[in-house]
């Protein structure tokens, strides 16, 4: 029988499902690019490549993994709504962190979809494509090709199987969900994250702040250490919080930047229009942040909630910084 060949498609890497709670009244999604230009298009219009998830290799050996994000697809109006009934604790930013971070239920089932949705947005994101290009064209560099340019197909072959690694692997960890309701969280096509942009590697240290509502951000945490409970928390998050979340996000997206009412102002790292991220993807705000989201323990000293002393994230970020230093690389 003869090969049917792939169509020519265009694969959401932001999905529908997920823009609609973009929308503003007007069921307009507004999208800033680097040049400040502002677009403004009903939701499904932006977040799209051509042929992102087909592997075109020739004859019976073409083949896609697009289908495999129907489930988190899906499911995505569920989790949202899910998201709108957990609680957060009401308390003004300058109180002590232990008393504004909420620990939440996670059963199994959910805790299965957070991984499944979060994994999705992340394996097929162009932050990711955009690094595995980076690396194929090196290695095909150094082999002395003649054209080193990756094609869509060969970032494809190796972006196939990170989601079911990324998913398996979001099975164990923190979850945190940092809610806002004074200032609205901006998206974009790029996000901090550690994760590299292959299946191995995947250990502990691992950290990912994706804005995936106007007025929710997903934290995902696997430090060396943690309480193993609460696997869940929310933290509402202060107006001067979310802008150093958004601040964060200008500098991991390059050619996007989402938003529903709350007009970002754009950063000098968003005018680059390009993939940048922090060295050692550490940052002196949000890593603190991390630290006392992973270390919550409902449970702590004398019964009472508490935040372990073990600052994971910040003594990993500070070790990094020493050894650049005793190589002669930071002054």
């Amino acid at each position: 029988m003869k090969q049917k060949p792939l169509k020519t498609e265009l694969h959401h890497w932001w999905p529908r499902t997920l823009a609609n709670h973009w929308a503003a009244g007007d069921g307009m999604v507004s999208v800033i690019r680097p040049d400040g230009a502002v677009h403004r298009a009903p939701p499904g219009a932006f977040g799209a490549i051509t042929n992102a998830h087909h592997v075109k290799i020739g004859g019976p050996w073409d083949s896609t993994f697009e289908p495999i994000f129907n489930k988190p697809d899906n499911e995505m109006a569920d989790f949202v709504q899910w998201l709108a009934t957990l609680e957060t604790a009401i308390q003004a930013p300058n109180r002590p962190m232990v008393e504004r971070i909420a620990p939440q239920p996670l059963p199994e089932e959910r805790a299965t979809q957070l991984a499944r949705i979060t994994a999705s947005l992340l394996a097929r994101s162009p932050s990711i494509r955009a690094s595995i290009k980076r690396t194929t064209e090196y290695y095909r560099q150094n082999f002395g090709l003649a054209n080193p340019t990756a094609e869509k197909s060969l970032i494809a072959a190796n972006q196939s199987g990170l989601y079911d690694a990324y998913c398996k692997r979001m099975m164990y960890g923190r979850w945190a969900i940092l809610f806002s309701d004074e200032l609205e969280v901006t998206a974009g096509d790029g996000f901090l994250h550690n994760f590299p942009a292959s299946q191995d590697a995947l250990n502990s240290g691992l950290k990912l702040v994706l804005p995936i509502l106007p007025t929710a951000t997903i934290i995902y945490m696997s430090p060396m250490q943690y309480p193993t409970e609460p696997r869940l928390v929310t933290l509402r998050l202060s107006a001067n919080e979310v802008k150093q979340v958004n601040a964060i996000t200008q500098v991991y997206a390059s050619n996007f930047l989402f938003y529903r009412g709350d007009k970002p102002e754009v950063t000098e790292a968003f005018r680059c229009g390009e993939h940048r991220q922090f060295q050692y993807h550490g940052h002196d705000w949000l890593d603190p942040l991390l630290d006392d989201l992973s270390q919550y323990n409902r449970w702590g000293k004398d019964g009472a909630a508490g935040i372990s002393s073990r600052r994971p994230y910040s003594e990993s970020l500070e070790g990094n910084r020493w050894l650049d230093r005793l190589a002669g690389r930071d002054s």
